[in-house]
């Protein structure tokens, strides 16, 4: 190798190719043309350009890649020395090279060595003449983007006048932190401004997203034995990310894993050295305040505890001892689905969910010849996770069908049985209710198929009222629920549970007021209405206070028929129905 030449840098091998069908070398080339003798000065020549085309190049090889213009990007009269000649492009997008020596024969290249996504190709033993370069993107669509075109007898370049790609040597704007492993006042916070104008993955990686500025926000010298991961997480009121580039080049870029939006980077076994940090917005738009945090502990300075499911824990919602045969059967649950703790990460084997990290319930089963049967139901998805008697992991998602989980154990042990309920989905836990049955899942007979019967007589009677009627609310106290899903027996979009016939039988002649039908209680209680047209109306939570209530502005005349549930299975409670014209009951 000539003693000009760097070492390390490979040979692109000539492409043989034909004559090309849309690039034209006959035409004046873009960005003009330099005459060069070998030994030339300065080494090496560069010119900018403006990357990219409509054509693309494998019309001039099935080797070649990526998108030009008809005619070349720059043009050289080259007088052949002793040594190598060394042609590359350098620009902020993924560039490629394209390159007709003076014998014709066409020469690509989309990544050359030691220059990242830049494009290189090397001629040992050049020829003397004409050769004609152009410069391409390898996307087509992505614009014509400034480059720098670099011609050597020395080695390739990846020098860019024209970058506007994120820059680690740039000062950065918030300033820059000396940390050593294992330091004091854990975590460390910089205010910062995140956003810019640059997208992220401009010269760092194609997977980074959002807008960042050409500086970093932040230096982050640290130096110690890589005892403590090193965690890099920023919080604000918008969706933002995180850029890092690492002390030996790497880039690394986040989203939303230190959650609610907020990106975090969790750097195993950190080098020691400087860490570049960008703030960026994950959408263009003004910048907006933030604060970077730097641990040892875990994102935004929380401790970072290893995921655990602990049966050893007193279970959530209490225990019970069931011997084969027990009634009722299904035995139910209810309970919050769902927690912080991530199933998978705790227990592996395809686990899912997110739960407690004590169990929610726990039976002691004494078995015999039938099939045990553990399930959920629930309005969300619903998982489901037990631990039997032996210490294996069980685990379900959807096998009770509608995104309620259910296992069934069949030749069950006798033992003890913990059990979590979980969320697919980190967030809100949400209501659910556990069913353990040695008939079968426990949606597959909760509410029996039965509907509602606006024809039966109504559990506390009936009453006619006429508008204007007194005193005002007219009140039943009553038992709210029953055995029967109204989600089921009545309309999809109701909840509770209650009776087959009508808790009240309500025939009403409006005159000019609206009607309220509301419900007082302690617990959690639903309202599910037959109106005069034979429409479902149910409600929740209107009233307030978890108290369900039902607005009929201009009333029709005729029979409502109405039932006040409970929102849980089971759970029966003393509740008052008020029907008024001036508005629901109030506590």
């Amino acid at each position: 190798m000539n003693s000009k030449l760097l070492a390390g840098v490979a040979l692109v091998a000539l492409i043989a190719g034909g004559a090309a069908q849309a690039q034209d070398p006959a035409l004046p080339p873009a960005y003009g043309s330099v005459r060069l003798s070998s030994g030339f000065e300065p080494d090496p020549a560069s010119v900018g350009v403006r990357a990219g085309g409509a054509i693309y190049a494998g019309n001039a090889s099935d080797f070649c890649s990526g998108y030009i213009t008809p005619q070349a990007s720059y043009a050289f009269d080259y007088d052949a020395g002793s040594y190598d000649l060394f042609v590359s492009a350098a620009s902020d997008v993924d560039a490629t090279l394209l390159v007709r020596a003076p014998d014709g024969s066409w020469h690509c290249n989309d990544d050359g060595e030691g220059i990242g996504l830049n494009p290189g190709l090397r001629f040992d033993n050049p020829q003397s003449g004409d050769y004609q370069v152009w410069v391409g993107t390898l996307s087509p669509g992505v614009g014509y983007e400034p480059a720098m075109l670099h011609i050597s007898e020395v080695g390739f370049s990846s020098a860019n006048a024209y970058s506007r790609a994120p820059n680690p040597n740039l000062a950065p704007e918030s300033g820059t932190l000396d940390l050593r492993a294992g330091f004091a006042d854990d975590p460390r916070t910089v205010r910062v401004t995140a956003g810019g104008e640059i997208s992220a993955d401009r010269g760092t990686s194609p997977m980074c997203r959002g807008h960042v500025n050409s500086a970093p926000d932040l230096w982050v010298n640290y130096t110690g034995r890589g005892d403590f991961d090193l965690y890099l997480s920023m919080e604000a009121d918008s969706d933002t990310t995180l850029l890092v580039q690492d002390p030996n080049g790497n880039w690394l870029c986040d989203d939303d894993t230190a959650e609610n939006l907020n990106p975090g980077l969790r750097i195993v076994d950190p080098a020691a050295g400087r860490y570049a940090v960008w703030a960026g917005r994950f959408s263009r738009g003004p910048d907006v305040p933030a604060t970077i945090y730097v641990s040892e502990l875990g994102f935004l300075g929380n401790i970072d505890t290893p995921a655990e499911l602990d049966y050893s824990l007193p279970s959530n919602y209490g225990s019970a001892e069931l011997v084969s045969g027990f009634t009722p059967d299904p035995y139910t649950v209810n309970l919050m689905a769902g927690g912080d703790v991530d199933v998978n990460e705790a227990v592996g084997q395809n686990c899912r969910g997110y739960a407690t990290t004590a169990p929610d319930f726990d039976i002691t089963y004494d078995a015999d010849n039938l099939d045990l049967y553990i399930s959920a139901t629930s309005d969300g998805d619903a998982t489901l996770v037990v631990n039997a008697p032996d210490g294996t992991w069980w685990c379900d998602d959807d096998s009770a069908g509608s995104l309620n989980p259910g296992i069934r154990f069949d030749n069950p042990q006798d033992g003890r049985y913990d059990i979590w309920v979980g969320t697919y989905s980190e967030g809100t836990p949400e209501p659910a209710t556990l069913h353990i049955s040695e008939l079968g899942f426990g949606d597959e007979f909760v509410g029996g198929g039965a509907s509602l019967d606006v024809s039966l007589e109504a559990n506390y009677g009936s009453v006619s009222l006429e508008g204007g009627f007194s005193p005002d609310p007219y009140t039943v106290d009553l038992v709210a629920g029953g055995p029967l899903d109204a989600g089921e027996a009545a309309d999809p979009f109701c909840r509770g549970y209650v009776t087959e016939a009508p808790d009240v039988e309500l025939s009403f002649e409006p005159g000019a007021l609206d009607l309220f039908i509301s419900v007082l209680a302690d617990a959690d209680t639903t309202l599910v209405i037959n109106d005069p047209s034979g429409r479902w109306i149910c409600d929740d939570d209107g009233a307030g206070s978890l108290n369900p209530g039902v607005h009929f502005e201009n009333p029709e005349a005729g029979v409502y028929d109405i039932w006040v549930g409970t929102y849980w299975s089971g759970e029966s409670q003393p509740a008052r129905l008020g029907i008024s014209e001036l508005g629901f009951q109030e506590n």
